[in-house]
C-alpha cells in the first residue's frame, strides 16, 4: 500500500507539472517572468511575415518567444537580448525583426544586454528606454545601428 501511494504521488506530481510564484509562468519545467514573455511576443507579434524562420528552432513554423534570438535569463528574467545576424558558412542571416520597439520593453528590469542592430525596426525610440539597466555606452551592451528609426 506504501509503495502504491508513494507512485501516486509522484505521478501526480509530474502530471502538475512546474510550479511557479505568481507572475511567473512554467516553459519546459523553468519558470519565466511573464511581462518579459510578453514583451518577446510583441516582438514576434510585430514582425509577422519579416522574421526570418531560421529563429524556428522546433520546425512547428512559428517563432515562439523563447526561440527569438539569442537570450540569457537569471531567475526567470531575461538579463541579454542579442539579435545580431547569425553567421552560417560565413554568410549573415538576418533577423528581419520589424515594427516598433514595444511599449512594455520597460518590463525587462533585470536587462543588462540589448543588441539589436541590423533589422527592421522603425517608429521613434521612447525615452522609457532609459529606465532599462543597461550601459547605453557600451556598444556590446546597448546596439540598435542600421534600423529604420526616425
Amino acid at each position: 500500500m506504501k509503495k502504491l501511494i508513494i507512485i501516486l504521488s509522484l505521478l501526480l506530481s509530474l502530471s502538475i507539472g512546474q510550479d511557479c510564484d505568481e507572475g511567473f509562468t512554467p516553459i519546459d519545467n523553468y519558470c519565466y517572468f511573464e511581462e518579459d514573455i510578453d514583451v518577446l511576443e510583441v516582438f514576434i507579434s510585430n514582425s509577422a511575415g519579416s522574421i526570418n524562420m531560421i529563429l524556428d528552432v522546433n520546425n512547428n513554423g512559428v517563432i515562439e518567444p523563447l526561440e527569438l534570438c539569442n537570450q540569457q535569463w537569471n531567475n526567470g528574467r531575461i538579463i541579454s537580448f542579442d539579435c545580431n545576424p547569425i553567421i552560417i558558412n560565413n554568410e549573415y542571416n538576418w533577423i528581419d525583426i520589424s515594427g516598433e520597439l514595444p511599449e512594455n520593453i520597460t518590463n525587462w528590469e533585470s536587462l543588462e544586454v540589448l543588441l539589436m542592430p541590423y533589422n527592421d525596426l522603425s517608429g521613434l525610440i521612447s525615452d522609457s528606454i532609459c529606465e532599462l539597466n543597461v550601459n547605453f555606452s557600451d556598444i556590446n551592451s546597448f546596439d540598435l545601428h542600421s534600423n529604420n528609426f526616425c
